[in-house]
C-alpha cells in the first residue's frame, strides 16, 4: 500500500463563507471524477473511496475566503490510480466557485508513526435503534473510540483482503482535542464532529492500519472532507 499527497493551488472566484468551504472543495472533486471517463462511476459505487483531504489554507480569521486570492489544498489517496486521476484531472478543474491553477504530488514514505491528529472534525455515526445526530447524544467516549477503532479495522480490511484480530488494539492514548462539537455544514445540514489525537501502538498490524489512515482519513465521510488527519513519525 502506497500512500500519495497531491498538493494544489485553487484561485477563488467569488467570495466564500468557511462553512461552505468543505462543500465547494468536494463538488470541485467530484466533478474531476464525472469528467474522466475511466472514473465517472466512481462516486456510484459501493465501497471505501481511498481519499481524503482537508480545507483551504492560509487560513481566513473572519470566516471569509476572498475572491481573487490563491490558497492551498492538500488531497491524500491510496495508490498510483487515484493520485494520477487527480494530479491530471483535478488540475484546472473549475466550478461557479473555484478554479485550480496548479498541483505536485509526492509519495508519503512509510516510517514508524508515533501518534495522529484531525486537521479537519472527524464524523461518527455509530448505528443505533433510532436515528441520532450527534454521538454524544446516546453515547460515552468509550463508545466513540470504540466505534473508531472498529471502523479503523474494517477499513483495512476491506481493502486488503487481510482478516485481523477483531480485538487488535490500535492507540495507546486517545483523547478528544474539543471542548465542545464543532458544527459544520453539508448539503444544507449541520453536522457535529470532533478533533482527536490517537498515539499508535507499535505492532506491526496498528502501524499499517495508521498509514492507511492518513490516505483514507478516520471515521466516516472523508471523500467529503471529514476525517483529514497529520501524523507524527516516532523521533
Amino acid at each position: 500500500m502506497n500512500i500519495f499527497q497531491c498538493d494544489f493551488k485553487v484561485y477563488l472566484l467569488k467570495n466564500i463563507f468557511k462553512k461552505d468551504i468543505q462543500e465547494c472543495l468536494s463538488k470541485l472533486i467530484d466533478k474531476s471524477f464525472y469528467e474522466n471517463p475511466s472514473m465517472k462511476n466512481f462516486h456510484d459505487e459501493n465501497k471505501i473511496k481511498k481519499y481524503s483531504f482537508n480545507q483551504l489554507y492560509p487560513v481566513e480569521k473572519n470566516g471569509i475566503y476572498k475572491e481573487g486570492y490563491i490558497y492551498n489544498f492538500q488531497v491524500r489517496c491510496i495508490g498510483e490510480e487515484l493520485k494520477d486521476h487527480f494530479i491530471r484531472h483535478l488540475t484546472n478543474e473549475y466550478t461557479s466557485n473555484m478554479k485550480i491553477l496548479t498541483s505536485i504530488s509526492k509519495k508519503i514514505i512509510k516510517r514508524p508513526i508515533d501518534r495522529i491528529y484531525s486537521i479537519s472534525s472527524l464524523i461518527v455515526k455509530i448505528a443505533d435503534t433510532e436515528k441520532t445526530q450527534y454521538w454524544r447524544n446516546n453515547h460515552n467516549e468509550e463508545d466513540f473510540f470504540e466505534y473508531i477503532r472498529k471502523s479503523c479495522i474494517k477499513k483495512y480490511e476491506m481493502l486488503t483482503g487481510e482478516v485481523l484480530d477483531k480485538e487488535l488494539r490500535l492507540f495507546n492514548y486517545e483523547r478528544i482535542d474539543n471542548v465542545k462539537p464543532i458544527a459544520t455544514k453539508f448539503k444544507d445540514k449541520k453536522l457535529l464532529g470532533d478533533k482527536v489525537t490517537l498515539n499508535i501502538e507499535t505492532s506491526n498490524e496498528a502501524q499499517n492500519i495508521s498509514y492507511m489512515l492518513i490516505g483514507t482519513g478516520v471515521a466516516d465521510m472523508a471523500p467529503r472532507g471529514y476525517g483529514f488527519i497529520n501524523y507524527q513519525y516516532v523521533k
